[in-house]
């Protein structure tokens, strides 16, 4: 390794180690950065030489985009869940119909947060995200648009669904719950819950069973929300 590569990996752990940064994410980076420096020697070239950026950028970088990085499961929950609570009117259920909006939001915006969300996660934090970032604050303002646009009863009609539509919502939602749980990312159980919630009444069809296990349901939402608040919580202090 060269002396300078050396150098800026002595930088940058100084620098986040001032900053507060635990001893695994600090760990973690380094070895993100020693790995990607063999590019660099075998181009027999300094590492800040062939990243074309001096040390402070590629300090500012990482930085950045570990905030992306933790603020990003908790956009993409609040999200989604807002727009799942406006958009999706369980009172169409059993009438086999949803607004409009809430189909827009379930085949474009719902799958393209997804998208956006593993991107952002599975990218090298080494690495600008720009194109990440300017996606999910585009989504953002969609997201606030379809929320005034409801507001104002701008819900692009109601539109006639089979019942089954509804049942493979709720599908999903339980794919979403289970997965999130198994992989440890609850703003996918969040997520997945909610559409369960919203769509129960598609398989339940007595009301009194169904409000029951909707109940059921928006405890196991709050248990979740309170867990995963606290979750967080703990890992910024």
């Amino acid at each position: 390794m060269k002396a300078n590569d050396k150098v800026l990996i002595e930088n940058i752990n100084d620098y986040f180690t001032h900053k507060g940064l635990s001893p695994n994410l600090i760990d973690d980076i380094k070895v993100k950065l020693k790995k990607d420096m063999k590019k660099s020697e075998e181009r027999k070239m300094d590492y800040i030489e062939y990243r074309s950026k001096s040390p402070a950028e590629i300090i500012l970088t990482i930085q950045r985009n570990l905030f992306t990085l933790q603020i990003n499961p908790v956009v993409f929950f609040i999200i989604n869940f807002i727009l799942i609570s406006y958009l999706y009117d369980k009172h169409y259920v059993e009438f086999q119909a949803t607004p409009g909006l809430n189909i827009f939001y379930l085949i474009i915006i719902l799958p393209l947060s997804i998208f956006i969300y593993f991107r952002i996660q599975w990218k090298n934090y080494l690495y600008s995200n720009r194109f990440e970032r300017i996606i999910a604050s585009v989504i953002a303002v969609v997201a606030f648009i379809l929320v005034v646009a409801h507001t104002f009863g701008l819900n692009l009609g109601i539109v006639s669904v089979t019942m089954v539509t509804h049942q493979f919502v709720f599908f999903v939602g339980i794919i979403l719950s289970i997965a999130g749980v198994y992989f440890k990312r609850l703003e996918f159980t969040g997520i997945g819950l909610l559409l369960c919630q919203k769509t129960i009444d598609s398989m339940v069809r007595d009301p009194n069973i169904a409000q029951i296990v909707s109940l059921v349901i928006w405890v196991l939402l709050l248990i979740v929300i309170i867990y995963y608040t606290i979750r967080i919580s703990s890992r910024n202090a």
